[in-house]
């Protein structure tokens, strides 16, 4: 299979092309041909159907995410991405170091702007309620954080939060906190229903997703010898040894390292916001 081009035209090629880089954006980001959405072969990104076009990779992705050992989340800069297991778990040994993102395990940090003092409110009631159940879809989460609201957070926020948080958390705001917890790495997409609608039962894009942990999602939970659960999936998935435990800043420099070994022109800045 070559290097780089606009090869992806089935679900089972994008799988393939997942497999080759490791670690890929599903949309284009700022390094040139390193993205699903640039791969995907003219004709096949996201078109409407009744015009005989394809779904292409907005459908595919849920035979990725199925394939069991596939990551989708948005986990690399802020937006949709895939990971093998290899590459996702050296990610979460550099995300899950950063005290930002360990607001979400209810740890102590001095948050600065209204936007993080969101997160260290709600991040933890989403992420404690997603272990508990296994998986939870955003509008059960909706009405678990909405609960957890209290008058006191409630008037700490501010007059401008309190439309966004009171009579329910707002859509948008929950987008947010899922979005900061699968940039943490402490959540991916566990599942994805295609929900079929009218009375042909037509399906035109509309999906369902459930937000799961990897831990959860891997089977990586009591797999014993020593380090944390999440850092003993990749051999269960592969076969292959797993990994010699390393500094974090190692992992995220490791993922740079082999990006670069597809696109070596990418820009260092980029990567490093990206990663």
């Amino acid at each position: 299979m070559q290097t780089h081009g606009r090869i992806i035209d089935s679900p089972e090629r994008m799988i393939e092309v997942i497999r080759k880089y490791g670690i890929i954006p599903f949309f284009r980001c700022g390094v040139p041909g390193w993205s699903v959405e640039e791969m995907t072969a003219p004709g096949c990104w996201f078109t409407d159907e009744e015009d005989g076009g394809t779904l292409g990779p907005w459908d595919w992705k849920i035979e990725a995410v199925r394939e069991g050992d596939i990551a989708y989340g948005k986990f690399l800069g802020g937006k949709a991405a895939f990971a093998t297991v290899e590459w996702y778990r050296e990610l979460m040994n550099w995300r899950r170091s950063i005290p930002k993102y360990r607001m979400a395990l209810g740890e102590p940090y001095k948050a600065s702007t209204s936007s993080e003092k969101l997160m260290q409110f709600l991040s933890p009631v989403a992420l404690s309620a997603i272990k508990e159940a296994g998986a939870l879809e955003a509008r059960e989460l909706r009405l678990i954080c909405s609960g957890a609201v209290t008058p006191t957070f409630l008037a700490s926020m501010g007059d401008k939060y309190r439309p966004l948080l009171s009579p329910g958390v707002k859509k948008g705001i929950m987008d947010s906190v899922m979005q900061f917890l699968q940039m943490g790495t402490w959540t991916v997409i566990g599942d994805i229903q295609r929900v079929y609608r009218g009375p042909d039962l037509h399906y035109n894009g509309w999906q369902r997703a459930s937000n799961t942990t990897p831990d959860e999602l891997f089977g990586a939970e009591g797999a014993g010898a020593e380090g944390p659960a999440w850092a003993r999936l990749f051999e269960r998935a592969t076969g292959a040894a797993p990994t010699p435990a390393r500094p974090p800043e190692e992992s995220r420099d490791r993922i740079i390292a082999h990006i670069r070994e597809f696109f070596p022109d990418a820009d260092t800045k980029t990567l490093l916001k990206t990663v």
